[in-house]
C-alpha cells in the first residue's frame, strides 16, 4: 500500500506541473501569430489528436470500429470540435462493444 506522504507529494507535484503548463500555455500561446509555423501545427493539432486517439480503434477493422471512427470524424468536421468527435466516437464504440459483447 503506498505511503500517505508519497500520494500527497505526487498530487502536489501534478498540481503545481498543471497549473505551471498552463501559465505557460497562456503565456506562449499570446505570442504566436497565426501565420507562424507554431500557428499552423496548431491549427492543425485537432485533428491530429483525433487520428490519434481513434486510429487505435481501427486495429481490428471491424464493422463498428470503422463505424465509431467515420461518425467520429464526421461530427468532428460538422462541429469543429475534437472533444465532441471524440466522445462521439467513442460513445458509439462503447455502446457497441456492450450491445454486441
Amino acid at each position: 500500500m503506498p505511503d500517505f506522504n508519497a500520494t500527497l507529494l505526487a498530487i502536489v507535484v501534478m498540481t503545481v506541473a498543471t497549473y505551471l503548463t498552463r501559465i505557460a500555455g497562456y503565456l506562449l500561446g499570446s505570442r504566436i501569430t497565426p501565420d507562424s509555423i507554431a500557428g499552423r501545427v496548431l491549427a492543425v493539432l485537432p485533428g491530429a489528436a483525433l487520428a490519434g486517439v481513434l486510429a487505435l480503434s481501427m486495429i481490428n477493422l471491424a464493422f463498428v470500429e470503422v463505424f465509431s471512427v467515420a461518425v467520429a470524424v464526421l461530427v468532428f468536421v460538422w462541429s469543429g470540435r475534437t472533444l465532441v468527435g471524440i466522445m462521439t466516437g467513442l460513445f458509439i464504440a462503447v455502446l457497441s462493444a456492450h450491445l454486441l459483447g
